[in-house]
């Protein structure tokens, strides 16, 4: 990748990250804060869930970049997005997982991390890993759906679903198809250095709106 593409991507994903500090709220929901109570309007909030919330978005297209670089199964974002259905009817029977939202934000650090520091190929732990991220990411997810009904329920999980595997997919191919060699990795790092960055800051607007409530 030549200096000045390098800076255009740089400044495009430098770009986005800024944006991140304002997904909260429109973290949960597509349709102003209501539940959805049908299948069309489960699906259209399970399909704008994680466009909507940046820092979900930012690991699952990132998921879809670590795939390639590393040169892992194609079917790992296949792994991650089946983790969040899992995820997600786990919370919905009651099943919370602990710290959910501190542990998503600290994956998506680690991702960025692994991708800028050039993480070596480790395909048993890395589908374990992402599958794991997957119901960490599926478990905060549920929170738009905990107390509707069931039609709108699989709705919602076939929404995210669809999401999830075309911009995890996309990415993965798009890495592939721009990028080749040396280029593939050198591009690789200045977004996980990126998608660090947003898991930083979004870990870090958690730990404020802990501290201090009335500033969330």
């Amino acid at each position: 990748m030549s200096s000045r593409n390098r800076k255009k991507v740089t400044a495009l994903l430098a770009g986005l990250c800024a944006l991140a500090p304002a997904t909260p709220a429109l973290a949960h929901h597509a349709l102003g804060g209501s539940l959805p109570m049908r299948f069309e309007t489960g699906l259209l909030s399970g399909l704008a869930h994680p466009i909507i919330n940046f820092d979900h978005f930012a690991f699952v297209a990132a998921v879809g970049v670590f795939a390639a670089v590393t040169q892992a199964s194609k079917l790992l974002p296949l792994w991650f997005v089946l983790g969040t259905v899992a995820g997600c009817l786990f919370t919905v029977a009651g099943l919370v997982i602990p710290l959910d939202v501190w542990l998503v934000h600290g994956a998506l650090l680690a991702l960025g991390l692994a991708l800028a520091l050039g993480k070596p190929r480790m395909p048993v732990f890395d589908t374990a890993a992402f599958a794991v991220a997957g119901m960490l990411h599926g478990s905060v997810y549920a929170e738009a759906i905990v107390g509707t009904v069931s039609s709108s329920l699989g709705g919602y999980l076939v929404g995210f679903t669809i999401i999830q595997m075309l911009v995890a997919s996309g990415a993965m191919f798009a890495a592939y198809a721009l990028w080749c060699g040396d280029r593939l990795y050198a591009s690789a790092r200045i977004i996980g250095g990126v998608v660090a960055g947003v898991g930083l800051t979004v870990l870090i607007q958690t730990g404020v709106s802990a501290l201090f409530p009335a500033l969330a």
